[in-house]
């Protein structure tokens, strides 16, 4: 089995989602037959599309989503998405109109979901409740029981000897959207005083991007009252703190974007040889045989010499591992998911697509959708200078809107529009039969040359019906997608479908 996991970009390769969920199953997968591809979907063509067998959006919050996947089953192979960040079930909040009318569409659209938690999961399967969904598990790293042993008994000797309690915050620090990371470790540091008593010192250090690294995060940090130091995250700096920390500290807050988060941070501390402390939401309670949500109870346990995670809990932790966290047991697990997905019949859907871009789109979107054999569409609305196949422009002297189709698809358009060589102009008036004119095409016109900020918001959500129903007079049975990253245009995407 080939399997490709196309990514937004490049860079994203290297993103902690990405490297713990995929590069660590590449191995295990290769030893059982198979190959596992990243690929960044700018990438895709028409004829590479027969390359693999199995298709997985991660990440690709865009259109370019959309158009891939039809066009991948118009290739007759499966696709499916990824879903291990919640950025959908806040109903309420306006800046994720976009992505919910995204994940909305894929999830109508796919043969198949991912999720790294039970949270998620129930997620989608409350949007779509016969969309086979698979539990994908953060396989753990380089977990060697013997060294895990050793390195235990160090640590307790180390901390005996100096009265040290060394601690490790790890992670990204920040997100564009949620108070996170390093916001969160400030709210919750307290709980770090609590283990400077009977005569242990406590020193933390903090392992984090960069970008997170802002004058805001580093004031709340100042209030900490425990000693810290920070530095900037890599792979191999993490793996040398977590080996030198005794305890990893894994605060967490209530909101729904962090409480959809896998065990993957706390995997990676134990099988690190790092205690757990995690205070707020429960996150991690799968594996709460092996860490601490009380401080006290924790300092307790250092000072007796008998931490929840030493050398004779390691088998306990090993089996816990086997059933959470064992690639081995999840590429067989994902192996079988994949292979039913393979047997079971392509989805019957049209395969003729069309992006229409809204005020603010993304280049990107338009290539994709050409590229793959779809229709790049221009609103009235659209800003950016691309070479759309079909442009809707207002004719204010006529109180109508018009359609231009370029000379490439002039072919394709049924009589009495079909023209060979040539591009084509329609106006709307004419493209629908007496009587079928929707009744809002004079409102929207109207409001359309009128060009007020007002108005735009006003018939935006009239405009894209006339125009996906004016696409689908001239291009039958095609399916309309939208490219809209406006925020304050956003929110009408995320409305019942129309086309």
């Amino acid at each position: 089995m080939r399997i490709c996991v196309l990514l937004p970009d490049e860079p994203k390769a290297e993103q902690a989602g990405l490297r713990i969920r995929y590069q660590r199953i590449a191995a295990p997968l290769a030893e059982l037959g198979h190959t596992l591809s990243l690929l960044p979907i700018q990438n895709l063509t028409r004829g590479t599309l027969g390359a693999h067998d199995i298709y997985v959006l991660s990440k690709c919050y865009d259109a370019r989503a959309l158009v891939a996947m039809r066009a991948i089953q118009a290739a007759g192979k499966r696709v499916g998405a990824d879903f291990f960040d919640d950025y959908f079930s806040q109903s309420h909040d306006s800046r994720f109109a976009r992505l919910r009318y995204w994940f909305r569409e894929v999830v109508a659209g796919s043969d198949f979901a991912l999720c790294s938690t039970p949270r998620m999961r129930d997620l989608v399967e409350q949007a779509a409740p016969t969309l086979p969904v698979h539990l994908m598990n953060d396989p753990a790293h380089n977990f060697q029981p013997e060294t895990l042993r050793s390195l235990l008994r160090e640590k307790l000797e180390k901390m005996a000897q100096t009265r040290l309690i060394s601690v490790l915050w790890f992670g990204i620090g920040d997100n564009p959207n949620f108070p996170v990371g390093l916001r969160d470790l400030a709210t919750f540091g307290d709980a770090l005083d609590r283990l400077r008593h009977r005569g242990f010192a406590v020193h933390l250090k903090i392992l984090t991007n960069q970008r997170a690294m802002t004058p805001r995060a580093l004031a709340g940090l100042r209030r900490l009252a425990t000693e810290w130091h920070l530095e900037e995250w890599s792979e191999t700096r993490e793996q040398e703190l977590l080996a030198d920390a005794l305890v990893a500290f894994l605060p967490v807050n209530a909101q729904n974007f962090s409480i959809a988060k896998s065990l993957n941070r706390a995997v990676t501390a134990l099988a690190a040889g790092a205690q757990v402390l995690s205070t707020g939401f429960p996150l991690y309670a799968p594996l709460e045989d092996f860490l601490y949500t009380d401080p006290l109870v924790l300092l307790a346990d250092l000072e007796r010499g008998m931490p929840r995670l030493r050398a004779d809990t390691v088998d306990s932790l090993a089996l816990r591992f086997s059933e959470l966290a064992d690639p081995v047991h999840e590429v067989r697990r994902l192996r079988s998911f994949l292979a039913d997905i393979k047997k079971a019949s392509v989805r019957n859907h049209p395969s003729a697509v069309a992006v229409v871009h809204g005020r603010e789109t993304l280049g990107a979107v338009h290539k994709l959708a050409q590229r793959l054999g779809g229709l790049s569409v221009a609103s009235p609305l659209s800003s950016a200078s691309l070479s759309y196949d079909v442009r809707f422009s207002v004719a204010p002297e006529s109180n109508d809107l018009v359609m231009a189709i370029s000379a490439k698809h002039a072919p394709e358009l049924p009589v009495p529009w079909h023209g060979d060589g040539e591009a084509r102009r329609i106006k709307l008036r004419d493209l629908f039969a007496a009587g079928d004119l929707p009744d809002c095409f004079d409102g929207v016109v109207a409001l359309l040359a009128a060009g007020t900020p007002g108005a735009l918001v006003a018939m935006y959500p009239k405009l894209m019906q006339l125009i996906s129903l004016a696409l689908r007079r001239v291009f039958p049975q095609i399916t309309c997608f939208y490219s809209e990253q406006a925020r304050d245009l956003a929110w009408y995407v995320e409305s019942p479908r129309h086309a």
